[in-house]
């Protein structure tokens, strides 16, 4: 009878670590491991991959397409990969890796493509934890059916979630803020939708082989997910008779020196979904939305066709590793300088070669010297390389620009950075301008500022809403923002604060002689084809390094969660107080420990306990910041930017039910309001 085994890694790369082995028959690439390997490596020789069939379901597609592409599974031995749902010929001289999450369809299906004898052998890999009554169904049907010899391994793999950055990820629960707040939403439905976000949590606490204490606010859904959590990690700590735990003292962090997880619900700062961004990765993702690590950008060839191309973001690319928290005004002179630096290589290349250009290569100088011509030849498959990323990135920048002259995003982007100081006449004047073409930038807009001013009259209010149906804006979203703004009085939260100051990363004069500097390099284009012809009349801006809400409150939570009189003694306040009002807000969250005998809340004195038992090891170094109702990139960033500024540095891990963009959460916000 087939085995049964628990898989989980604790690496940086944590989820491409944890595929790549999966894929390799769950044994370390290159190793023989697997009785599959050690025949194959006799006969073929060590190093030679196995060559294999990968079957998954349509969410296991998503899990492995965020982070590896085709040419990374062929190097990992794949070389066909299939959906489990469709249609499939028989490969039965090779073996096939299934990757599906554990429902008794999946089960059924692999059961029948094991009676079909579709393929040589079968290593079964479900995304999370498979039920002990679906693990003894899947042995019935294939022991009744003669066919369990052919079952090589079932793991459980624990990666049913994506991982689009390295301290990212999302449990691609797609309209989780719609289904929380929809009224005819069930108890049993959102008991459901809990569990899942909670098994989905276990699995990345698991992957990161650390047991966190827990904190989450009061009342709403990150409440009953960390109730359900801590109980979910105590059980299987406490009975759990193989805890998967146990080997983790050497991990991300020592067991004396563990993270805070905090649990955060959207309703907290819905402020931060609709603001437009500056940065290249939250500008990309705010235009063109970026689903599964892929950009589609629909451009007009100015003949009137309409073209749709699509680019892959590798993580591993170096430019968009060290461009994506970048302002956009930056990353267009990074971009210029890499194809400047490109073009020089090149032509020292064909210079060398005897040739034209880099396609004529082929076609070298033979009278060239060796070691010239191997100079050439070697450095080609880079050069190439290089030229097909730089492209891309050129034509995203491209597309950007573009848009943001069309839209004038720079100066909506500008007026939020200043949202104190806008007032009705200023909001009215962008609301009816002609040149601000897309009505919902103008809706966003409005949005933030409603938002930032709990003193707004009726009056202004109806007067902008006027000019915001007469610029064709549909007005459901802002109906519903209203009425939830209304209900959770959020006038009370640090949402306004928050935006109408921030806690500046450093003195003014840095940030303006950076401005100065980028706009002398922008101002310094002169190649009618760079991207310095069609950045005139673009605004060179920079944005302040504010802390947004949820910075606020991971901060609260990371350095003075031992200072259980005062939780603000010892913040970095900014001038509108959005920290201290963070730490005060802080004081009412509830706090979990699952390592602690005693279960439930930690309130009172046991919540004075247990900061006061991390006070001898100071402030924490580690978070995992997880959002009930989606996140996105300009909050992971913002996140990025206090945990490298500080001193020492942090390591905070983000993740969300999903990644949104704006237009994706006021299509929630709308379908919302028809149904309160």
């Amino acid at each position: 009878m087939f085995s049964w085994c628990c898989c989980s890694l604790a690496k940086p790369d944590y989820c491409v670590a944890s595929l790549v082995r999966m894929l390799h028959l769950n044994s370390e690439p290159n190793s023989t491991d697997s009785s599959y390997a050690a025949t194959e490596s006799k006969s073929n020789g060590a190093g030679v991959p196995i060559w294999k069939v990968l079957v998954f379901d349509s969410f296991c597609r998503d899990v492995v397409s965020t982070v590896l592409r085709v040419n990374d599974l062929r190097d990992n031995g794949v070389t066909v990969h299939m959906l489990l749902e469709s249609q499939r010929s028989s490969i039965s001289d090779v073996p096939a890796v299934y990757f599906v999450q554990p429902t008794t369809e999946n089960i059924k299906r692999i059961v029948d493509d094991i009676v079909r004898d579709l393929y040589e052998l079968y290593y079964v890999n479900f995304s999370t934890s498979l039920p002990r009554t679906l693990l003894e169904d899947f042995a019935v049907q294939t022991t009744a059916s003669g066919t369990s010899h052919q079952i090589a391994q079932v793991y459980d793999q624990y990666l049913n979630f994506l991982c689009p950055e390295e301290n990212m990820f999302s449990l691609h629960f797609p309209n989780t803020f719609e289904a929380i707040h929809n009224p005819s939403m069930t108890d049993t439905a959102m008991g459901a939708l809990i569990d899942r976000i909670v098994t989905a949590l276990f699995s990345v606490l698991l992957t990161l082989k650390t047991i966190p204490t827990i904190c989450a606010p009061r009342g709403n859904a990150a409440e009953m997910v960390a109730t359900r959590l801590d109980t979910k990690l105590r059980e299987h700590i406490m009975n759990s008779r193989h805890n998967l735990f146990a080997d983790s003292a050497e991990d991300i962090v020592t067991q004396s020196r563990r993270p805070v997880l905090v649990l955060l619900d959207r309703d907290l700062d819905l402020s931060s979904m609709l603001t437009h961004s500056w940065t290249y990765q939250a500008l990309i993702h705010d235009l063109y939305d970026i689903q599964l690590n892929q950009v589609s950008i629909v451009q007009d060839d100015g003949s009137g066709r309409i073209s749709k191309r699509s680019y892959d973001i590798n993580t591993n690319d170096a430019f968009w590793e060290s461009n994506a928290m970048l302002p956009f005004p930056e990353v267009a002179i990074n971009i210029d300088d890499a194809s400047n630096a490109f073009k020089r290589e090149a032509d020292e290349i064909t210079r060398m070669g005897g040739v034209k250009s880099l396609d004529e290569v082929g076609d070298l100088n033979m009278g060239a010297s060796t070691k010239q011509l191997q100079r050439a030849i070697t450095t080609l498959p880079e050069l190439t390389a290089r030229k097909a990323n730089i492209d891309m990135h050129m034509n995203i920048a491209t597309s950007l620009l573009e848009m943001i002259k069309e839209r004038q995003l720079d100066v909506l982007f500008q007026m939020e950075e200043q949202l104190g100081r806008q007032t009705k006449a200023s909001i009215l004047e962008a609301i009816n301008d002609p040149e601000k073409k897309n009505p919902q930038d103008k809706l966003r807009l409005f949005a933030l500022y409603m938002l930032a001013n709990d003193g707004l009259r009726p009056g202004d209010i109806e007067e902008c809403e006027a000019a915001l149906k007469l610029a064709g804006c549909d007005l459901a979203s802002l109906e519903y923002i209203r009425k939830l703004r209304s209900l959770n009085k959020m006038n009370a939260s640090i949402t306004s604060p928050a935006l109408g100051t921030g806690t500046s990363a450093g003195p003014s004069g840095d940030l303006l002689g950076k401005f100065s500097s980028i706009s002398n390099r922008l101002a310094g284009f002169t190649d009618s084809s760079s991207l310095g012809s069609i950045f005139s009349n673009v605004r060179n801006l920079l944005p302040s390094r504010k802390q947004l809400p949820v910075t606020c409150l991971v901060e609260s939570a990371m350095g003075n969660r031992a200072n259980a009189g005062g939780l603000g003694a010892g913040l970095r306040s900014a001038a509108g107080g959005s920290s201290s009002t963070a730490a005060r807000m802080f004081e009412d969250f509830v706090h979990f420990d699952p390592k602690q005998a005693r279960r439930g809340n930690l309130a009172g004195s046991n919540a004075n306990a247990l900061r006061g038992s991390l006070a001898a090891d100071g402030a924490a170094q580690e978070a995992i910041v997880f959002v009930v109702g989606g996140g996105n990139y300009v909050e992971y960033q913002n996140l990025m930017e206090f945990a490298q500024r500080s001193t020492p540095r942090k390591h905070i891990v983000y993740g969300s039910t999903d990644i949104v963009n704006a237009s994706s959460f006021l299509a929630q916000l709308s379908r919302l309001n028809e149904t309160s």
